[in-house]
């Protein structure tokens, strides 16, 4: 249980005032590009599930193909990284599971190959 408890190491209570002083800028950054990436999936025809707060996005899937099937096409063939909806407890099949956090280019790239596939 002690484990749980660990204190912050010396050099990270050294460089607390610099890591508070940036914290403010790199939040920005996050929530700058999180906007932007989820504008991109707002104007695509992915249909994705309202965000409330966060870094994730929730799409839907075609019913073609398990959720997990489509999380390895999807690699395998365009390799774009999601997640299945059930490592999230989803109860029903059906959703993938995106990052926002992903830079823009990369991110628009990746909505693009998701509609591909999806209308294919």
């Amino acid at each position: 249980i002690a484990d749980t408890y660990l204190s912050v190491s010396t050099p990270v209570q050294h460089a607390l005032p610099q890591l508070l002083h940036h914290g403010h800028a790199v939040r920005e950054q996050i929530q700058q590009r999180t906007q932007n990436n989820l504008k991109t999936l707002k104007k695509s025809q992915l249909r994705p599930l309202h965000v409330e707060g966060g870094w994730y996005a929730i799409i839907p899937t075609p019913r073609t193909r398990a959720e997990e099937e489509w999380a390895l096409h999807l690699l395998e063939t365009e390799k774009v990284l999601t997640q299945p909806g059930y490592f999230y407890d989803f109860e029903t099949d059906g959703w993938l599971v995106v990052s926002l956090l992903t830079p823009e280019a990369d991110f628009a790239s990746g909505v693009e190959a998701l509609e591909r596939q999806f209308t294919a």
